[in-house]
């Protein structure tokens, strides 16, 4: 899948299922009727419209479907990234670097990362 571009209750709705899968209908709406409150008729709703969108599938198993991803996580937080980096920043790797940076306070285990992540792209490049 191409551009996963999830929307907030996608994203609640994905993360019990990379948590677990496959799940029922049933399951999922137990995990989600307290927090965030979602009645069984949004829960199923939700699951219709991320079949249609190809984020999710299912098999019929016995008495329910059971529902599994078609993305993985870190397909999914890419896209994402890559959304928030052409929406917001134009594109520029380096202005949102800078701006993370600037308005976090990194311990030096993150700043060490950093480094080993840049040194990594720089090995590749050669």
């Amino acid at each position: 899948m191409g551009n996963a571009i999830l929307g907030q209750s996608e994203w609640i709705i994905m993360e019990k299922l990379w948590e677990q899968q496959p799940r029922t209908i049933m399951q999922l709406f137990h995990s989600l009727e307290v927090d965030p409150g979602w009645s069984k008729s949004t829960v199923n709703t939700l699951l219709g419209r991320m079949v249609d969108k190809g984020i999710i599938d299912y098999e019929d198993g016995g008495k329910a479907r059971q529902y599994y991803p078609k993305i993985r996580r870190e397909e999914a937080a890419l896209a994402e990234t890559e959304h928030l980096l052409s929406r917001v920043y134009k594109g520029s790797v380096g202005m949102m670097m800078s701006t993370l940076v600037r308005k976090r306070d990194l311990t030096k285990e993150e700043i060490q990362e950093l480094y080993d992540i840049l040194d990594g792209l720089e090995g590749r490049k050669e």
